[in-house]
Protein backbone atom coordinates (compact mmCIF):
# COMPACT_ATOMS: atom_id res chain seq x y z
CA UNK A 1 0.00 0.00 0.00
CA UNK A 2 3.26 2.56 0.51
CA UNK A 3 4.36 2.07 -2.87
CA UNK A 4 0.92 3.44 -4.40
CA UNK A 5 1.49 6.86 -3.95
CA UNK A 6 5.29 7.14 -4.18
CA UNK A 7 4.40 5.49 -7.90
CA UNK A 8 1.51 7.94 -8.29
CA UNK A 9 4.07 10.60 -7.75
CA UNK A 10 7.04 9.95 -9.73
CA UNK A 11 4.14 9.56 -12.63
CA UNK A 12 3.29 12.90 -12.07
CA UNK A 13 6.72 14.14 -11.97
CA UNK A 14 7.25 12.14 -15.19
CA UNK A 15 4.68 13.90 -16.95
CA UNK A 16 5.96 17.46 -15.83
CA UNK A 17 8.99 16.94 -16.91
CA UNK A 18 8.00 15.32 -20.80
CA UNK A 19 5.44 18.55 -20.88
CA UNK A 20 8.49 20.74 -19.76
CA UNK A 21 10.67 19.47 -22.57
CA UNK A 22 7.85 19.91 -25.16
CA UNK A 23 8.03 23.38 -23.94
CA UNK A 24 11.79 23.81 -24.44
CA UNK A 25 11.50 21.96 -27.20
CA UNK A 26 8.79 24.51 -29.00
CA UNK A 27 10.83 27.65 -27.92
CA UNK A 28 13.92 25.58 -29.39
CA UNK A 29 12.18 25.47 -32.87
CA UNK A 30 11.08 29.53 -32.65
CA UNK A 31 14.65 30.39 -31.70
CA UNK A 32 15.96 28.08 -34.52
CA UNK A 33 13.75 29.24 -37.40
CA UNK A 34 14.07 32.77 -36.63
CA UNK A 35 17.78 32.48 -36.74
CA UNK A 36 17.03 31.10 -39.93
CA UNK A 37 14.91 33.81 -41.44
CA UNK A 38 17.39 36.48 -40.02
CA UNK A 39 20.56 34.46 -41.86
CA UNK A 40 18.32 33.87 -45.31
CA UNK A 41 17.50 37.64 -45.11
CA UNK A 42 21.10 39.07 -44.29
CA UNK A 43 22.31 36.13 -47.44
CA UNK A 44 19.78 37.24 -49.62
CA UNK A 45 21.03 41.01 -48.92
CA UNK A 46 24.50 40.34 -49.49
CA UNK A 47 23.81 38.23 -52.42
CA UNK A 48 22.01 41.45 -53.66
CA UNK A 49 24.57 43.84 -52.98
CA UNK A 50 27.55 41.52 -54.91
CA UNK A 51 25.40 41.14 -57.82
CA UNK A 52 24.67 44.66 -57.90
CA UNK A 53 28.57 45.83 -57.22
CA UNK A 54 30.99 43.94 -60.22
CA UNK A 55 34.69 44.08 -59.43
CA UNK A 56 36.30 46.64 -60.86
CA UNK A 57 38.76 46.48 -64.22
CA UNK A 58 42.24 46.26 -63.43
CA UNK A 59 44.10 49.36 -65.60
CA UNK A 60 47.76 48.30 -66.20
CA UNK A 61 50.34 50.50 -65.38
CA UNK A 62 53.30 49.52 -67.29
CA UNK A 63 55.32 47.61 -64.96
CA UNK A 64 55.03 43.92 -66.34
CA UNK A 65 55.54 41.93 -63.41
CA UNK A 66 53.19 43.70 -61.20
CA UNK A 67 50.51 43.95 -64.03
CA UNK A 68 51.04 40.34 -65.15
CA UNK A 69 50.41 38.92 -61.48
CA UNK A 70 47.66 40.95 -60.40
CA UNK A 71 45.77 40.01 -63.62
CA UNK A 72 47.12 36.11 -63.03
CA UNK A 73 45.42 36.37 -59.51
CA UNK A 74 42.31 37.98 -60.30
CA UNK A 75 41.84 35.31 -63.12
CA UNK A 76 42.18 32.28 -60.66
CA UNK A 77 45.34 30.95 -61.88
CA UNK A 78 46.85 28.69 -59.33
CA UNK A 79 50.36 28.40 -60.39
CA UNK A 80 51.88 31.52 -61.79
CA UNK A 81 54.95 31.07 -63.99
CA UNK A 82 57.43 33.88 -62.22
CA UNK A 83 58.80 36.88 -64.26
CA UNK A 84 62.49 36.51 -64.12
CA UNK A 85 65.35 38.33 -65.56
CA UNK A 86 66.38 36.73 -68.82
CA UNK A 87 69.86 34.90 -68.00
CA UNK A 88 72.87 35.87 -70.26
CA UNK A 89 76.39 34.22 -70.78
CA UNK A 90 78.74 35.29 -68.11
CA UNK A 91 81.55 37.58 -69.53
CA UNK A 92 85.45 36.83 -69.85
CA UNK A 93 87.21 36.49 -67.20
CA UNK A 94 89.49 39.45 -65.80
CA UNK A 95 92.82 39.40 -67.16
CA UNK A 96 95.73 37.96 -64.47
CA UNK A 97 97.47 40.31 -62.33
CA UNK A 98 101.20 40.01 -63.37
CA UNK A 99 102.48 40.95 -59.55
CA UNK A 100 100.37 37.74 -58.61
CA UNK A 101 101.83 34.17 -59.37
CA UNK A 102 100.67 32.07 -62.86
CA UNK A 103 98.05 29.71 -62.89
CA UNK A 104 101.00 27.12 -63.16
CA UNK A 105 102.06 28.04 -60.04
CA UNK A 106 99.19 28.16 -57.98
CA UNK A 107 97.96 24.61 -59.37
CA UNK A 108 102.10 23.41 -57.92
CA UNK A 109 101.10 25.51 -54.81
CA UNK A 110 97.99 24.23 -54.05
CA UNK A 111 99.21 20.06 -55.23
CA UNK A 112 102.20 20.44 -52.47
CA UNK A 113 99.44 21.83 -50.04
CA UNK A 114 97.31 18.79 -50.83
CA UNK A 115 100.17 16.48 -49.96
CA UNK A 116 101.67 17.83 -46.99
CA UNK A 117 97.78 17.61 -45.16
CA UNK A 118 98.03 14.09 -46.64
CA UNK A 119 101.19 13.18 -45.01
CA UNK A 120 100.60 14.76 -41.79
CA UNK A 121 99.74 11.97 -38.97
CA UNK A 122 98.54 14.00 -36.22
CA UNK A 123 94.77 14.36 -36.03
CA UNK A 124 93.22 17.11 -38.63
CA UNK A 125 92.68 20.28 -37.13
CA UNK A 126 90.55 23.45 -38.57
CA UNK A 127 91.60 23.70 -42.12
CA UNK A 128 93.30 26.88 -42.71
CA UNK A 129 91.86 28.26 -46.29
CA UNK A 130 94.79 28.62 -48.33
CA UNK A 131 94.96 32.33 -50.05
CA UNK A 132 96.03 30.79 -53.66
CA UNK A 133 92.81 28.54 -54.49
CA UNK A 134 91.38 28.21 -58.06
CA UNK A 135 89.01 30.41 -58.74
CA UNK A 136 85.72 29.60 -59.35
CA UNK A 137 84.44 28.36 -63.22
CA UNK A 138 82.96 31.55 -64.69
CA UNK A 139 81.88 29.59 -68.34
CA UNK A 140 78.11 28.25 -66.64
CA UNK A 141 75.47 29.15 -63.76
CA UNK A 142 74.12 26.58 -61.87
CA UNK A 143 70.54 26.64 -60.33
CA UNK A 144 68.32 24.97 -57.99
CA UNK A 145 67.11 21.85 -58.66
CA UNK A 146 64.62 21.24 -61.43
CA UNK A 147 64.37 24.83 -61.41
CA UNK A 148 65.14 24.95 -64.88
CA UNK A 149 62.42 23.21 -66.13
CA UNK A 150 59.85 25.28 -64.39
CA UNK A 151 57.57 27.84 -66.42
CA UNK A 152 58.92 30.84 -66.88
CA UNK A 153 58.64 34.49 -68.43
CA UNK A 154 61.92 35.60 -68.86
CA UNK A 155 62.25 39.71 -69.31
CA UNK A 156 64.89 42.17 -70.49
CA UNK A 157 64.99 45.66 -68.67
CA UNK A 158 66.87 48.35 -70.38
CA UNK A 159 67.42 50.21 -66.79
CA UNK A 160 67.43 47.05 -64.09
CA UNK A 161 65.89 49.79 -61.46
CA UNK A 162 63.28 50.70 -63.64
CA UNK A 163 60.63 48.45 -64.01
CA UNK A 164 58.58 50.12 -66.32
CA UNK A 165 61.60 50.04 -68.90
CA UNK A 166 61.05 46.24 -70.26
CA UNK A 167 62.36 45.89 -73.92
CA UNK A 168 62.07 42.18 -74.71
CA UNK A 169 59.96 39.33 -73.66
CA UNK A 170 61.10 35.37 -73.54
CA UNK A 171 58.71 32.04 -73.24
CA UNK A 172 59.88 28.81 -74.10
CA UNK A 173 59.04 25.71 -74.09
CA UNK A 174 56.07 26.20 -71.71
CA UNK A 175 51.93 26.39 -73.37
CA UNK A 176 50.69 29.56 -73.89
CA UNK A 177 46.83 28.94 -73.96
CA UNK A 178 43.72 32.06 -74.09
CA UNK A 179 43.98 32.48 -70.36
CA UNK A 180 47.43 33.65 -71.04
CA UNK A 181 46.81 35.95 -74.16
CA UNK A 182 43.90 37.29 -72.42
CA UNK A 183 46.32 38.70 -69.64
CA UNK A 184 48.82 39.60 -72.41
CA UNK A 185 46.12 41.57 -74.31
CA UNK A 186 46.40 44.12 -71.44
CA UNK A 187 50.37 43.52 -70.64
CA UNK A 188 52.01 44.34 -73.72
CA UNK A 189 50.52 47.52 -75.07
CA UNK A 190 50.76 48.68 -71.59
CA UNK A 191 54.49 48.44 -71.73
CA UNK A 192 55.64 51.35 -74.37
CA UNK A 193 59.23 50.03 -74.88
CA UNK A 194 58.67 46.53 -75.37
CA UNK A 195 60.74 45.78 -79.14
CA UNK A 196 60.95 41.80 -79.23
CA UNK A 197 58.61 39.11 -78.46
CA UNK A 198 59.95 35.38 -78.52
CA UNK A 199 57.56 32.81 -78.02
CA UNK A 200 59.35 29.43 -78.66
CA UNK A 201 57.61 26.33 -78.65
CA UNK A 202 54.44 27.73 -76.94
CA UNK A 203 51.78 26.09 -78.62
CA UNK A 204 49.75 28.75 -80.43
CA UNK A 205 46.43 27.63 -82.13
CA UNK A 206 44.81 29.52 -84.84
CA UNK A 207 42.35 31.13 -82.14
CA UNK A 208 45.50 32.69 -80.25
CA UNK A 209 47.75 33.14 -83.04
CA UNK A 210 45.25 35.24 -84.54
CA UNK A 211 44.98 37.09 -80.99
CA UNK A 212 48.48 37.55 -80.71
CA UNK A 213 48.10 39.28 -84.16
CA UNK A 214 45.72 41.75 -82.92
CA UNK A 215 48.08 42.60 -79.81
CA UNK A 216 50.85 42.82 -81.76
CA UNK A 217 49.31 45.40 -83.20
CA UNK A 218 48.77 47.70 -80.54
CA UNK A 219 52.11 47.74 -79.63
CA UNK A 220 53.66 50.94 -80.78
CA UNK A 221 57.13 50.10 -80.75
CA UNK A 222 56.94 45.77 -81.10
CA UNK A 223 59.87 45.54 -83.97
CA UNK A 224 61.06 41.74 -83.80
CA UNK A 225 58.28 38.63 -83.43
CA UNK A 226 59.84 35.15 -82.85
CA UNK A 227 57.35 31.91 -83.16
CA UNK A 228 59.99 29.21 -83.68
CA UNK A 229 58.59 25.99 -83.11
CA UNK A 230 55.24 26.39 -83.37
CA UNK A 231 53.30 24.63 -85.46
CA UNK A 232 49.89 26.14 -86.47
CA UNK A 233 46.75 24.20 -88.11
CA UNK A 234 45.64 27.45 -90.08
CA UNK A 235 48.98 28.64 -90.77
CA UNK A 236 47.99 32.23 -90.61
CA UNK A 237 50.90 33.68 -89.90
CA UNK A 238 50.08 36.25 -92.62
CA UNK A 239 47.96 38.25 -89.57
CA UNK A 240 51.62 40.20 -88.52
CA UNK A 241 52.99 41.25 -91.57
CA UNK A 242 49.76 42.93 -92.84
CA UNK A 243 49.73 46.49 -95.20
CA UNK A 244 49.89 48.00 -91.91
CA UNK A 245 52.12 46.15 -89.88
CA UNK A 246 54.91 47.85 -88.41
CA UNK A 247 56.79 44.71 -87.40
CA UNK A 248 60.66 44.49 -89.27
CA UNK A 249 62.33 41.07 -88.58
CA UNK A 250 60.12 37.79 -88.08
CA UNK A 251 61.35 34.61 -87.51
CA UNK A 252 59.20 31.36 -88.29
CA UNK A 253 61.55 28.38 -88.26
CA UNK A 254 60.47 25.11 -87.71
CA UNK A 255 56.37 25.88 -87.70
CA UNK A 256 55.70 23.21 -90.36
CA UNK A 257 54.43 25.58 -93.21
CA UNK A 258 53.33 24.35 -96.26
CA UNK A 259 52.67 25.43 -99.46
CA UNK A 260 48.90 27.19 -98.17
CA UNK A 261 50.68 29.21 -95.92
CA UNK A 262 54.06 30.53 -97.77
CA UNK A 263 51.26 31.61 -100.79
CA UNK A 264 49.27 33.50 -98.02
CA UNK A 265 52.59 35.17 -96.55
CA UNK A 266 53.88 36.17 -100.79
CA UNK A 267 50.36 37.64 -100.91
CA UNK A 268 51.18 39.85 -97.58
CA UNK A 269 54.32 40.75 -99.25
CA UNK A 270 52.84 42.40 -101.93
CA UNK A 271 50.31 42.12 -104.69
CA UNK A 272 49.24 44.35 -107.50
CA UNK A 273 47.17 46.67 -104.95
CA UNK A 274 48.89 46.14 -101.62
CA UNK A 275 52.38 45.88 -100.42
CA UNK A 276 54.25 45.62 -97.31
CA UNK A 277 56.35 48.52 -96.46
CA UNK A 278 57.97 47.56 -93.05
CA UNK A 279 59.32 44.01 -93.33
CA UNK A 280 63.09 43.93 -93.55
CA UNK A 281 64.06 40.03 -92.41
CA UNK A 282 61.90 37.04 -92.86
CA UNK A 283 63.19 33.45 -91.93
CA UNK A 284 61.36 30.67 -93.08
CA UNK A 285 63.76 27.85 -92.43
CA UNK A 286 63.07 24.05 -91.99
CA UNK A 287 59.31 24.29 -92.97
CA UNK A 288 57.73 22.03 -95.54
CA UNK A 289 58.05 25.06 -98.64
CA UNK A 290 58.00 23.12 -101.84
CA UNK A 291 58.51 24.71 -105.61
CA UNK A 292 54.62 25.84 -105.24
CA UNK A 293 55.05 28.05 -101.76
CA UNK A 294 58.32 29.16 -102.92
CA UNK A 295 57.47 30.58 -106.11
CA UNK A 296 54.17 32.21 -104.15
CA UNK A 297 56.74 34.44 -102.02
CA UNK A 298 58.40 35.06 -104.82
CA UNK A 299 56.00 36.72 -106.55
CA UNK A 300 55.69 38.59 -103.24
CA UNK A 301 59.27 40.18 -104.33
CA UNK A 302 57.86 41.26 -107.14
CA UNK A 303 56.25 44.70 -106.26
CA UNK A 304 58.01 44.61 -102.78
CA UNK A 305 60.64 47.06 -102.26
CA UNK A 306 61.54 46.70 -98.47
CA UNK A 307 62.18 43.07 -97.92
CA UNK A 308 66.25 43.06 -97.37
CA UNK A 309 66.89 39.77 -96.08
CA UNK A 310 64.72 36.23 -96.48
CA UNK A 311 65.59 32.76 -95.75
CA UNK A 312 64.03 29.52 -97.03
CA UNK A 313 67.10 27.07 -96.45
CA UNK A 314 66.16 23.85 -94.86
CA UNK A 315 63.20 23.22 -97.09
CA UNK A 316 62.01 21.03 -100.72
CA UNK A 317 62.32 23.75 -103.09
CA UNK A 318 64.00 22.76 -106.39
CA UNK A 319 65.00 24.45 -109.67
CA UNK A 320 61.53 25.84 -110.79
CA UNK A 321 61.26 27.68 -107.71
CA UNK A 322 65.12 28.69 -108.46
CA UNK A 323 63.83 29.99 -111.67
CA UNK A 324 61.27 32.20 -110.53
CA UNK A 325 63.92 34.14 -107.97
CA UNK A 326 66.23 34.63 -110.73
CA UNK A 327 63.44 36.17 -112.87
CA UNK A 328 62.51 38.30 -109.96
CA UNK A 329 65.70 39.43 -109.68
CA UNK A 330 66.75 40.58 -113.11
CA UNK A 331 63.62 41.69 -114.73
CA UNK A 332 60.07 40.53 -115.77
CA UNK A 333 56.95 40.67 -117.38
CA UNK A 334 53.82 42.79 -115.66
CA UNK A 335 50.50 40.78 -115.67
CA UNK A 336 47.75 41.84 -116.63
CA UNK A 337 46.31 43.29 -113.33
CA UNK A 338 49.61 44.96 -113.13
CA UNK A 339 49.14 46.82 -116.34
CA UNK A 340 45.86 47.87 -115.36
CA UNK A 341 47.25 49.19 -111.97
CA UNK A 342 50.07 50.86 -113.32
CA UNK A 343 47.56 52.99 -115.37
CA UNK A 344 45.58 53.61 -112.73
CA UNK A 345 48.52 54.95 -110.81
CA UNK A 346 49.44 56.74 -113.56
CA UNK A 347 46.26 58.65 -113.96
CA UNK A 348 46.10 59.47 -110.94
CA UNK A 349 49.12 60.49 -110.94
CA UNK A 350 48.36 63.08 -113.42
CA UNK A 351 50.97 62.59 -115.67
CA UNK A 352 50.11 64.79 -118.61
CA UNK A 353 50.50 63.05 -122.31
CA UNK A 354 52.15 60.18 -121.87
CA UNK A 355 51.60 59.00 -125.31
CA UNK A 356 54.03 61.90 -126.92
CA UNK A 357 57.25 60.42 -125.31
CA UNK A 358 58.14 57.13 -125.02
CA UNK A 359 60.36 55.35 -123.12
CA UNK A 360 62.17 53.39 -125.80
CA UNK A 361 61.91 52.16 -129.59
CA UNK A 362 59.88 49.33 -128.13
CA UNK A 363 57.45 50.51 -124.99
CA UNK A 364 54.58 52.07 -125.79
CA UNK A 365 53.89 55.76 -125.07
CA UNK A 366 50.41 55.29 -122.66
CA UNK A 367 52.99 53.45 -120.16
CA UNK A 368 55.40 55.35 -119.07
CA UNK A 369 55.14 57.78 -116.38
CA UNK A 370 54.48 61.36 -116.48
CA UNK A 371 57.77 62.83 -115.09
CA UNK A 372 59.90 62.58 -118.25
CA UNK A 373 57.26 65.07 -119.89
CA UNK A 374 57.33 66.99 -117.38
CA UNK A 375 60.81 67.35 -117.30
CA UNK A 376 60.67 68.44 -120.92
CA UNK A 377 58.71 70.78 -120.00
CA UNK A 378 60.62 72.21 -117.23
CA UNK A 379 64.06 72.24 -119.75
CA UNK A 380 62.14 74.63 -122.22
CA UNK A 381 60.97 76.74 -119.62
CA UNK A 382 64.27 76.81 -118.05
CA UNK A 383 66.05 77.44 -121.34
CA UNK A 384 63.49 80.17 -122.17
CA UNK A 385 64.17 81.84 -118.88
CA UNK A 386 67.93 81.51 -119.49
CA UNK A 387 67.87 82.99 -122.68
CA UNK A 388 66.07 86.19 -121.04
CA UNK A 389 68.69 86.55 -118.47
CA UNK A 390 71.25 86.63 -121.08
CA UNK A 391 69.68 89.40 -122.41
CA UNK A 392 68.81 91.19 -119.64
CA UNK A 393 72.18 90.96 -118.58
CA UNK A 394 73.64 92.54 -122.25
CA UNK A 395 70.55 95.14 -121.80
CA UNK A 396 72.25 95.98 -118.85
CA UNK A 397 75.62 96.17 -120.27
CA UNK A 398 73.93 98.68 -122.75
CA UNK A 399 72.42 100.99 -120.16
CA UNK A 400 74.94 101.46 -118.33
CA UNK A 401 76.93 102.33 -120.67
CA UNK A 402 74.51 105.16 -121.83
CA UNK A 403 74.09 106.22 -118.34
CA UNK A 404 70.56 105.38 -118.11
CA UNK A 405 68.36 106.04 -114.95
CA UNK A 406 66.84 103.74 -112.54
CA UNK A 407 63.79 103.97 -114.44
CA UNK A 408 65.01 101.78 -117.70
CA UNK A 409 66.37 99.17 -114.87
CA UNK A 410 63.07 98.83 -113.68
CA UNK A 411 61.77 98.22 -117.15
CA UNK A 412 64.18 95.37 -118.31
CA UNK A 413 63.14 93.67 -114.85
CA UNK A 414 59.22 93.90 -115.65
CA UNK A 415 60.15 92.48 -118.91
CA UNK A 416 62.01 89.77 -117.06
CA UNK A 417 59.26 88.62 -115.11
CA UNK A 418 56.90 88.71 -118.09
CA UNK A 419 58.98 86.82 -119.91
CA UNK A 420 59.35 83.63 -117.39
CA UNK A 421 55.46 84.13 -116.41
CA UNK A 422 55.31 83.24 -120.41
CA UNK A 423 57.60 80.35 -119.96
CA UNK A 424 56.00 78.88 -117.16
CA UNK A 425 52.35 79.51 -118.63
CA UNK A 426 50.98 75.60 -118.89
CA UNK A 427 52.48 75.15 -115.57
CA UNK A 428 50.73 77.82 -113.89
CA UNK A 429 47.47 76.35 -115.80
CA UNK A 430 47.90 72.67 -114.19
CA UNK A 431 48.36 74.54 -110.55
CA UNK A 432 44.53 76.68 -110.65
CA UNK A 433 45.87 79.47 -113.02
CA UNK A 434 47.02 81.68 -109.77
CA UNK A 435 49.60 84.60 -110.13
CA UNK A 436 53.31 83.74 -108.98
CA UNK A 437 53.28 80.33 -109.65
CA UNK A 438 56.69 79.79 -111.18
CA UNK A 439 58.55 78.27 -108.76
CA UNK A 440 55.60 76.30 -107.25
CA UNK A 441 55.40 74.27 -110.71
CA UNK A 442 59.44 73.79 -110.77
CA UNK A 443 58.34 71.40 -107.14
CA UNK A 444 55.49 69.88 -108.74
CA UNK A 445 57.40 68.93 -112.08
CA UNK A 446 60.36 67.60 -109.19
CA UNK A 447 58.30 65.65 -106.35
CA UNK A 448 56.40 63.16 -108.91
CA UNK A 449 60.10 61.28 -108.93
CA UNK A 450 59.93 60.29 -105.38
CA UNK A 451 56.89 58.26 -105.54
CA UNK A 452 58.97 56.21 -108.34
CA UNK A 453 61.29 55.12 -106.14
CA UNK A 454 58.92 53.41 -103.72
CA UNK A 455 56.02 51.79 -106.53
CA UNK A 456 57.79 49.63 -108.79
CA UNK A 457 54.66 50.21 -111.31
CA UNK A 458 56.08 53.50 -111.74
CA UNK A 459 59.76 52.60 -113.04
CA UNK A 460 60.64 52.36 -116.86
CA UNK A 461 58.99 49.91 -118.78
CA UNK A 462 59.98 48.19 -121.87
CA UNK A 463 57.64 46.73 -124.45
CA UNK A 464 59.37 42.92 -126.06
CA UNK A 465 57.46 40.82 -127.87
CA UNK A 466 54.04 42.24 -126.80
CA UNK A 467 54.80 42.23 -122.87
CA UNK A 468 55.85 44.95 -121.19
CA UNK A 469 58.82 43.98 -119.04
CA UNK A 470 60.06 46.26 -115.79
CA UNK A 471 63.02 45.60 -113.76
CA UNK A 472 63.35 43.59 -110.83
CA UNK A 473 63.63 43.58 -107.26
CA UNK A 474 67.34 45.08 -106.46
CA UNK A 475 66.25 45.53 -102.82
CA UNK A 476 66.78 42.40 -101.66
CA UNK A 477 70.14 41.63 -100.36
CA UNK A 478 70.67 38.79 -98.64
CA UNK A 479 69.21 35.77 -99.87
CA UNK A 480 69.67 32.73 -98.25
CA UNK A 481 68.19 29.49 -99.96
CA UNK A 482 70.69 25.98 -99.06
CA UNK A 483 70.16 22.80 -98.37
CA UNK A 484 67.46 22.06 -101.17
CA UNK A 485 66.64 20.58 -103.79
CA UNK A 486 68.06 23.29 -106.31
CA UNK A 487 70.06 21.90 -109.71
CA UNK A 488 71.77 23.33 -112.41
CA UNK A 489 68.80 24.67 -114.48
CA UNK A 490 67.63 26.39 -111.08
CA UNK A 491 71.21 27.29 -110.59
CA UNK A 492 71.83 28.77 -114.32
CA UNK A 493 68.37 31.11 -113.70
CA UNK A 494 69.84 32.54 -110.33
CA UNK A 495 73.43 33.20 -112.02
CA UNK A 496 71.47 35.22 -114.78
CA UNK A 497 69.88 37.17 -112.57
CA UNK A 498 72.68 38.39 -110.90
CA UNK A 499 74.95 39.53 -114.12
CA UNK A 500 71.48 41.32 -115.09
CA UNK A 501 71.79 43.02 -111.16
CA UNK A 502 75.79 43.93 -111.73
CA UNK A 503 75.56 44.99 -115.35
CA UNK A 504 72.55 47.76 -114.13
CA UNK A 505 75.09 48.93 -111.04
CA UNK A 506 77.77 49.07 -113.27
CA UNK A 507 76.06 51.34 -115.62
CA UNK A 508 75.35 53.53 -112.27
CA UNK A 509 71.48 52.47 -112.41
CA UNK A 510 71.04 52.27 -108.35
CA UNK A 511 67.39 54.12 -108.08
CA UNK A 512 65.95 50.66 -107.70
CA UNK A 513 68.93 49.69 -105.01
CA UNK A 514 72.36 47.84 -105.09
CA UNK A 515 70.97 43.92 -105.68
CA UNK A 516 72.34 40.84 -103.87
CA UNK A 517 74.97 41.23 -101.84
CA UNK A 518 74.82 37.72 -100.24
CA UNK A 519 73.74 34.60 -101.78
CA UNK A 520 73.83 31.37 -100.29
CA UNK A 521 73.20 28.09 -102.30
CA UNK A 522 75.31 25.10 -100.45
CA UNK A 523 74.38 21.86 -100.19
CA UNK A 524 71.75 21.60 -102.93
CA UNK A 525 71.58 18.90 -105.56
CA UNK A 526 75.39 20.22 -107.51
CA UNK A 527 78.85 19.05 -106.60
CA UNK A 528 80.72 21.92 -104.91
CA UNK A 529 82.90 22.06 -107.58
CA UNK A 530 80.80 23.08 -110.18
CA UNK A 531 81.29 25.39 -112.57
CA UNK A 532 78.29 27.23 -112.47
CA UNK A 533 78.50 27.56 -108.46
CA UNK A 534 81.77 28.92 -108.50
CA UNK A 535 81.20 31.26 -110.71
CA UNK A 536 78.42 32.58 -108.40
CA UNK A 537 80.72 32.10 -105.86
CA UNK A 538 83.18 34.37 -107.60
CA UNK A 539 80.48 36.82 -108.52
CA UNK A 540 79.11 37.17 -105.09
CA UNK A 541 82.79 36.97 -103.07
CA UNK A 542 83.43 40.92 -104.62
CA UNK A 543 79.87 41.92 -103.79
CA UNK A 544 79.64 40.71 -100.15
CA UNK A 545 80.47 44.16 -98.26
CA UNK A 546 82.51 42.02 -95.48
CA UNK A 547 84.69 40.71 -97.82
CA UNK A 548 88.12 41.00 -97.39
CA UNK A 549 90.61 40.31 -100.53
CA UNK A 550 93.66 38.76 -99.33
CA UNK A 551 96.78 40.01 -98.48
CA UNK A 552 99.62 39.96 -100.76
CA UNK A 553 102.55 38.03 -99.93
CA UNK A 554 106.52 38.95 -100.22
CA UNK A 555 106.44 36.47 -103.07
CA UNK A 556 103.49 37.84 -104.61
CA UNK A 557 104.78 41.19 -104.80
CA UNK A 558 108.16 40.21 -106.02
CA UNK A 559 106.88 37.93 -109.13
CA UNK A 560 104.22 40.95 -109.96
CA UNK A 561 107.20 43.74 -110.05
CA UNK A 562 109.03 40.76 -112.01
CA UNK A 563 106.44 40.59 -114.94
CA UNK A 564 105.89 44.46 -114.95
CA UNK A 565 109.40 44.72 -115.29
Amino acid sequence: MSDRPESRLSGKELFKSAAKKVKMGKKLERVMKGDRSATSATSHDTSDVDGTKSPEPYSCTGDFEADYTELCNRAGLMEIPKVVPRPHRPGPPPPPDPKCATPMSQRESCKSARSTRMEKVEEPTSPVPSEQEEPPPTTYTTSDKFDYFRPKVQVELEKPEDKKSMTEVYIRGWKVDQKYIDIFKQCFPAADKLHTIDFWNVGLTDNTLAQFAAVASQCLNLRTVKLDGNPVPGEGFHQLIGEDSMIVSMSLRSCKITDKGAELIGKALSTAKTRNQSLCALNLNSNLITDAGACHIANGLRMNRTLLVLSIANNAIGDDAAKKFGEVLSRFSLTHEEVVERRKVLSEKGAPDIRRSPISRRAESRDRPGSQSSRSQLDKSMAKSGRASSKAKKDKKEDDKKGKGKDDKWKKVVSLAETLGKATKGKGRQSGGKKGQGAGSITEAETPDIPEIINPLLEEAERVDGELLIPGNRALINLNISRNRIGEAGLKALLKGIQYQITLTTLGSRSGGTGLMRLSVQKNNFSPSHELYLKVQELMMTRDPLYKPPSKTPDDESTSQATGS
